[in-house]
């Protein structure tokens, strides 16, 4: 097990570059996650009794899993920023840093002295991103905001069905506007960076679980009147009569996918999951070419879906694809899934098996991609964790060292922003720093 990557491998892209983290939850550590895999040095700043996701799921004391998963990579740097010499210390360590990534509560980071105007006067290179959940401007801009929150509000909790067994919507998993959100702050910081090394300006760099959330529904979230004439605007009257007749969250998704399928060309007998003898799998066929394939496998001569003409919106063939869904389903019920895989595999149709996400470390070509990599943490010992997102062959991409220990770099990270042994131990002696 390695505590940290070989210091001898060739350097990263973003070497040198220095990140003061402030953050919290999903995003805004992710965030730190992309940028030092890229090579950037990542501290996080935390409270004297560490962030508080730390303890969420924890087995030992302050060391989650979600919270090592989220915070690989980074040094911990514990100081009470509720004080003055608190504060003062930061502001001082600041012109060391290139970016700063910030991801409070609206109001939070003017209350501790972290707002861009403050920041940007102490080091006018400085790259500030803010990661918010409903943007800084409008009605619910000062509203906090999970991923939950952000993604009900934004639609894609209701776009993609999702349903409690009760009835009431339920939230993602995982909390992709967290995530798309930490991708879309990396790749804005780095072409931040690559601008101040033009201009030598740094700049104010806004994120929002909203904007991310928006972003990836795309032309569901478009508008074009053209085709709204026809599925949006009827769907969304057909809606309001519903809620204002008291109609359930599931009346509602029913009302939506009657529209959207009848929009979606062709009918998703071969675009969807089904259940096999031992498990089950999904079928990706988006093309005429791999429906065709699918067909020849499953034995499908009369599914004439793909005809010319097909008119998947009339009663009579909302009727027929019914029944060859239930064709398809008993057929794929008789066999398992190693048998299936191997048979649309041949005809080059897009098939895999339906899998957990805990069985995936040790996954054949997860190993392969060498998309995980082993770390002994210095609390709970070995781990092994998802490793960078991408490859890069001259500037080689990594994950450098497992979820800091609470205020374990804090000495390094003070030393290196000119903090004397004297002046340190004051600050840990007023309980300051941990």
């Amino acid at each position: 097990m390695a505590g940290e990557a070989d210091a001898s491998q060739a350097k990263g892209a973003l070497d040198g570059i220095r990140v003061l983290a402030c953050t919290q939850i999903v995003a805004g550590p992710f965030t730190g996650v992309v940028l030092s895999d890229f090579g950037a040095e990542v501290v996080k700043l935390e409270p004297l009794e560490g962030e508080a996701y730390r303890a969420s799921g924890a087995v030992i004391p302050n060391e989650g899993k979600r919270f090592q998963s989220l915070n690989r990579g980074a040094k911990s740097l514990a100081i009470d920023l509720g004080t003055p010499e608190g504060r003062e210390a930061v502001h001082r360590l600041i012109p060391g840093f290139d970016v700063i990534i910030i991801n409070y509560r609206p109001g939070v980071p003017e209350r501790l002295g972290l707002d861009y105007e403050t920041l940007a006067a102490l080091h006018p290179g400085l790259i500030y991103c803010s990661i918010t959940g409903f943007g800084e401007e409008g009605p619910w801009a000062d509203r906090g905001a999970t991923d939950l929150v952000a993604s009900a509000y934004a639609g894609l909790i209701a776009g993609d069905e999702k349903i409690h067994p009760d009835g009431s919507p339920e939230q993602m998993t995982p909390a992709i506007s967290d995530y798309v959100t930490g991708l879309a702050c990396a790749a804005s910081i780095v072409a931040a960076l690559y601008h101040r090394k033009e201009t030598g300006k740094g700049q104010r760099i806004d994120a929002a679980l909203l904007r991310s959330a928006l972003a990836i529904q795309d032309f569901y979230v478009m508008r074009q009147d053209v085709t709204d004439v026809l599925l949006r605007d009827p769907m969304l009257e057909g809606v309001r009569k519903l809620r204002a007749a008291g109609g359930t969250y599931q009346d509602v998704l029913d009302a939506r996918r009657a529209y959207r399928w009848a929009g979606a060309g062709p009918p998703r007998l071969y675009y969807t999951g089904y259940n096999c003898a031992d498990g089950s799998i999904v079928l990706g066929c988006l093309t005429q070419a791999t429906r065709a394939g699918a067909r020849k496998v499953l034995g499908m001569t009369h599914d004439e879906s793909d005809d010319e003409g097909f008119d998947p919106r009339l009663p009579e063939n909302v009727e027929k694809v019914s029944r060859w869904k239930e064709d398809v389903a008993a057929k794929f019920r008789e066999k398992p899934v190693a048998y299936w895989l191997e048979v649309f595999g041949r005809e080059g149709v897009p098939i895999a098996p339906v899998q957990l996400p805990e069985e995936l470390s040790d996954d054949p070509q997860v190993a392969a991609l060498g998309a995980m990599v082993d770390f002994d943490h210095p609390v709970t010992g070995p781990q092994r964790v998802v490793g960078p997102i991408t490859r890069m062959s001259e500037t080689p991409t990594r994950a450098y060292r497992p979820a800091p220990a609470l205020g374990e770099h804090s000495d390094e990270v003070l030393a290196m922003g000119g903090f004397s042994p004297e002046e340190i131990a004051a600050l840990r002696q007023q309980g300051r720093v941990v």
